[in-house]
């Protein structure tokens, strides 16, 4: 993983928790998103690869020198305001409409790029992907759905708790129970969400099977953009309370952490913030356009 995409990945984790509480937002490293993911369901050919490629590196010097400096900004606020005091679930909230407002820009950016390669599939490619995508979900509800109720809830509390560490330390009984009730309440969101996630991968393969139609860009795009779109309106309702109740739950984490955890919340945003000051971005002297 590239530097500084690491850093929006360890970021994002924090702010919106995203593995845990199925946000699929936030801010994901490009060449993971375009380059390994596409890797990992299907086999792209030497041409396929060659036209990625430039166009990844592009996205990258994009990112770098137009995102990161917001990023810069946004964590300069949040260690002022985690001094000040005024970190709170309110000011979380509100981050969390920052950052579907940037995944709006990066999804338009990459857009162009993900349809010009989908585009170029072959159909044994197209195949491969359905049958890929198939798998990984029958493997993501075994693990995620099928298990009792009661064992989701465990996992996505230990696995919430593990995500904090890094970050406030050890958590204290009280702030256990926190994390505790939130998981207990968040129910059964991994059924909405595996449900909503293979309503949005058949709009895309019903798409890619008109790849050739003049409006199969606008249909990516609109795909990547408005993923609400494909949703189910228990997953929609459920997504927007959990925004909220993340946000509270992480507010609440803040108010009660001691001298230590806050000591340690403060190095860790510290320690990001000098990282990302020194980052160096490779300048791009042409956009990424996917009809090239």
């Amino acid at each position: 993983m590239r530097p500084h995409l690491a850093l929006l990945a360890v970021l994002s984790t924090f702010v919106l928790l995203t593995a845990c509480s199925r946000f699929d937002l936030a801010y994901r490293n490009l060449d993971w998103l375009l380059n390994w993911r596409i890797a990992s369901y299907l086999d792209l050919n030497q041409q396929q690869k060659a036209w990625l490629e430039p166009r990844i590196d592009q996205h990258l010097a994009w990112h770098c020198s137009t995102q990161l400096p917001q990023l810069a900004d946004w964590l300069e606020q949040d260690r002022a305001d985690l001094a000040a005091g005024t970190l709170d679930a309110t000011h979380l909230h509100r981050r969390f409409a920052d950052l579907h407002e940037s995944l709006g820009i990066l999804t338009g950016e990459i857009g162009p790029t993900a349809a010009g390669l989908l585009q170029q599939l072959n159909p044994l490619q197209v195949q491969q992907l359905r049958e890929a995508m198939a798998e990984e979900n029958a493997k993501l509800h075994r693990e995620f759905v099928a298990p009792p109720l009661s064992e989701q809830i465990a996992k996505r509390t230990e696995s919430t708790e593990e995500r904090l560490l890094p970050w406030f330390g050890e958590l204290d009984k009280d702030q256990q129970a926190r994390v505790q009730a939130w998981s207990v309440r968040r129910g059964e969101q991994n059924r909405l969400w595996l449900d909503s996630r293979e309503r949005w991968q058949t709009a895309l393969l019903q798409a890619l099977d008109g790849r050739r139609s003049a409006d199969f860009a606008q249909r990516i795009d609109t795909l990547l953009r408005d993923r609400q779109r494909y949703w189910s309106e228990e997953y929609r309702q459920a997504f927007a309370a959990g925004e909220r109740d993340l946000a509270q739950l992480l507010g609440d984490l803040l108010a009660s952490a001691d001298a230590t955890q806050r000591q340690h919340l403060q190095q860790r945003l510290d320690d990001l913030h000098e990282d990302i000051a020194g980052l160096t971005c490779t300048p791009t002297t042409e956009p990424a356009v996917a009809s090239r």
